[in-house]
């Protein structure tokens, strides 16, 4: 029965071997292990009365425990280099945890035996306190010791194994469980995230996190986004019902159709029109503000014939290119939709959408659709959603983003608990939505993930998909294209084009901000949280005409 499952048991199947000394040498594994241990006896939640242990319990001293494990922390790290091994004081708290007596005893009884359940906090802390700056791209000179460099590019070598999925753990199989950096500690509630600065515990699941560290980092002490809410203008006729595959959705009642979407035909240019139309955004955003980090497309913005040469004038002129790209069905294949991530000298990282788009009658009323589209029947975005992976890419030392397609953002499954978990600096959206309001549903889930775990949420939709929108009980207000929340400035933003404008750029700044786990230990104010400091709109440049300054 689960409830007999031991602690033994269930060390065993983690670490895959029989004998559970000595302890494991690399922290991620402990850290796996006692993490997942006091998650499944729900003792997490003891912090709040039982701690800290009692040889940290000084009345003068509130910070002895925190010292401490700091301290053990960086005993820890230097004893790995030197020698791959755990201290003397960590070996003797697992064993604490995993001798015979201890290891007969139930999962759940961890949450009556106050003795194991502190020494399984303690291996928590001092697990996470080694593993200060996990994951980040440092540069050889931003280490603070060959120690540091070494144990840091191991952690990375480890990020970048060709595993099903990133994991930092050595013993502990992905398949069991998954450990990955952590950006942000939740600051409301009480989790198991709660109890971690630095390494994020993950269930395992069908989605394959991957984390990413670029060649090259964008080092910057402040950001500009290009937002380029294309297309500019979108016709019902693009919406079109589509014939399933054979086989595809075959026990399905009748009312259940899929429906597919088309990019316009080729203009005349050959194709060139979106590079034109960005070109010429990128050289007034430029004029205006002197550098773009990034430039950044809806759902569905592009084409994959157009995305090579956005790729390249975008790295080409030092920037980032986010880019939602589509494609309809062809042949026997289902359609695509997926965002393309383009970092400097990296492969184009290419993640599919996790969930279907269900039009129901409501938003086919709302976009105009209902003599394409049969309001009585339930519509189905036909693409394939097989391939499940999910990226968190390091663009900076300290900053992870990650980007969300559409639904993505409003479903807890499969991607949102690995958000949470990890919680990056700043989360994109791409839409294929209406004008992002703050009170409609972007705003309410953006501002869920700025609670918990802290994230800046940035969503954007095209223009001509706002356009598209005709709400029944007021105005569309169809230029508002993005909406911004984070967790320090209040909001959500919107973020309107004016008359005449085509994309606008974001100015963000970065704010550091002390975080704290529950056991009461700080990161000592480097929790970063990008802000939004400015709002510039532009008009695309051309030939001919003056500069827009």
């Amino acid at each position: 029965m689960p409830g007999d499952l031991t602690i033994g048991e269930y060390l065993r199947f983690l670490l895959g071997r029989r004998n559970l000394q000595p302890c494991p040498a690399w922290p991620p594994d402990v850290f796996a292990c006692c993490a997942s241990l006091l998650l499944k006896s729900g003792s997490y939640a003891r912090i709040l009365t039982d701690w800290p242990p009692r040889a940290y319990r000084q009345r003068d001293d509130k910070e002895a425990w925190a010292r401490a494990a700091a301290r053990y922390g960086r005993s820890w790290r230097i004893q790995w280099v030197r020698n791959e091994s755990a201290p003397a004081a960590v070996s003797r708290l697992w064993t604490a945890l995993t001798n015979p007596t201890a290891a007969a005893k139930r999962v759940e009884d961890l949450n009556h035996e106050l003795l194991l359940w502190q020494a399984a906090m303690q291996l928590l802390a001092i697990s996470d306190e080694a593993c200060e700056s996990i994951g980040s791209p440092l540069a050889p000179a931003d280490y603070e010791s060959r120690v540091d460099e070494k144990f840091l590019q191991y952690a990375s070598e480890l990020l970048q194994r060709d595993l099903p999925g990133s994991s930092v753990c050595v013993q502990v199989s992905s398949t069991r469980l998954r450990v990955l950096p952590k950006m942000h500690t939740p600051q409301n509630g009480l989790t198991i995230r709660s109890l971690s600065l630095y390494l994020a515990l993950c269930t395992p699941g069908e989605v394959r996190p991957r984390w990413v560290r670029p060649v090259l980092s964008i080092d910057q002490t402040s950001l500009n986004l290009l937002v380029v809410p294309w297309p500019l203008e979108i016709h019902p006729v693009q919406f079109r019902p589509s014939p399933p595959l054979p086989g595809e959705s075959a026990n399905m009642p009748g009312r259940f159709q899929l429906f597919t979407y088309d990019h316009r035909e080729p203009s005349e240019t050959g194709g060139s029109g979106i590079l034109k139309h960005v070109a010429g955004l990128h050289r007034s955003a430029m004029q205006k503000m002197g550098r773009v980090d990034a430039i950044i497309l809806p759902e569905c913005a592009i084409a994959p014939e157009d995305h090579e040469s956005l790729r390249n004038f975008a790295l080409s002129h030092g920037a980032i290119l986010v880019s939602g790209l589509g494609a309809a069905p062809s042949g026997r294949t289902a359609g695509v939709n997926r965002v393309c991530l383009d970092l400097p000298l990296s492969a184009s990282l290419l993640q599919a959408k996790h969930h279907r788009w269900k039009l129901d009658s409501g938003q086919i009323t709302q976009y105009g659709l209902g003599s394409i589209l049969d309001p009585e029947s339930e519509w189905w975005e036909h693409i394939g959603i097989e391939d499940r992976q999910f990226f968190f890419a390091c663009t900076s030392a300290e900053i992870v983003l990650s980007v969300l397609i559409c639904e993505d953002l409003a479903r807890p499954d499969p991607v949102g608990d690995l958000v949470r978990a990890v919680g990056p600096n700043l989360v994109i959206a791409l839409l294929m939505d209406g004008p992002q309001l703050k009170e409609r549903w972007a705003a309410r889930y953006a501002t869920v993930l700025a609670d918990d775990p802290g994230c800046s949420v940035l969503s954007i939709t095209s223009l001509g998909m706002s356009r598209l929108s005709r709400p029944r009980d007021g105005r569309s207000r169809n230029r508002v294209v993005a909406l911004w929340k984070d967790a320090k400035t209040g909001g959500p933003y919107e973020i309107e084009l004016d008359d005449g404008c085509d994309g606008v750029i974001l100015s963000l700044a970065m704010r550091r901000v002390e975080e704290w786990t529950a056991d009461g230990r700080s990161d000592g104010r480097n929790a970063l949280y990008p802000i939004l400091s400015g709002v510039h709109c532009v008009k695309r440049y051309t030939e001919g005409e003056a500069d827009h300054t």
